[in-house]
């Protein structure tokens, strides 16, 4: 019965101390659905979204480093984070999905500080709908994902849809395991395919599949094509595919699985 009582004390005089944390200088406003913040690598920080509340958040952590901890008030919404081990110079990955719908994705810098409270204006969703540009030219709008029938919990799409923006842009992100690949092309019905990039976080692998249509005539592609059982996600770059002509599909599964991928 004391060590309850004083678990419940401690845990009053915590919830105390994070109500006054000094808030930033200023909001920090994310772009395209990110934003960057610098956090206390020794002490708690609180994540305030201003004018939402966070519903959930998955993190994506090194597992060979240390970890972030990261906690959801349901009441208030706000995100409180910490780290265990030295953390000083690294980055840290958490998609934060708001109650209403929307996911930002939070690259989080631990500093030698005290703890304090980061407010985040959130700006227009830059996540497009539609077709992406021609493979090798400027990407600035990831194509909707189609969403298969796998095991999902709340937020999942938005989180398969940050994933199929990072892959669309071929960019690099904290927690965030880029690999690319070699491997030589095979037929796939009147495609060419190639398997060019992976993209692993967490429990999720995306894959990145380079398409030449090698028929005479333009060929239709369709993302829910990519749709077997262990997807989650698929997207492609175009709905149609001229003759010789390059074209992108992104494929998100889980990280376990084995099996392959194809039209």
């Amino acid at each position: 019965m004391r060590a309850i009582i004083l678990g419940a004390l401690m845990g009053a005089v915590a919830a105390s101390a994070l109500a006054v944390l000094p808030a930033a200088a200023g909001p920090v406003v994310a772009h395209d659905g990110q934003f960057e913040a610098d956090v206390s690598a020794r002490n708690i920080t609180r994540i305030a979204l201003v004018g939402e509340k966070v519903a959930t958040v998955r993190k994506a952590d090194d597992t060979q480093g240390p970890k972030m901890s990261v906690d959801v008030d349901a009441a208030t919404g706000d995100v409180f984070v910490e780290f265990d081990g030295d953390v000083v110079g690294r980055t840290f990955t958490a998609f934060l999905t708001t109650q209403s719908g929307r996911t930002v994705e939070a690259v989080l810098s631990p500093r030698d500080k005290e703890g304090q409270t980061v407010l985040v204006q959130l700006g227009a969703d830059g996540a497009a709908r539609g077709a992406g540009p021609a493979e090798g030219g400027e990407a600035d709008a990831a194509p909707a994902p189609a969403q298969g029938q796998g095991d999902r919990h709340e937020g999942y799409p938005e989180i398969l849809t940050a994933l199929i923006r990072l892959m669309f842009n071929d960019a690099a992100a904290p927690g965030v395991d880029r690999q690319g690949l070699s491997e030589p092309p095979r037929p796939a019905g009147a495609f060419e395919m190639q398997a060019i990039a992976t993209f692993t976080v967490g429990d999720l692998k995306g894959t990145v599949l380079s398409l030449r249509n090698r028929s005479k005539v333009g060929q239709p592609l369709n993302a829910r094509t990519f749709l077997v059982d262990h997807v989650l996600a698929a997207a492609v770059s175009h709905e149609t595919v001229e003759p010789g002509q390059l074209a992108r599909v992104y494929i998100v599964e889980g990280a376990s699985s084995q099996e392959g991928v194809g039209p």
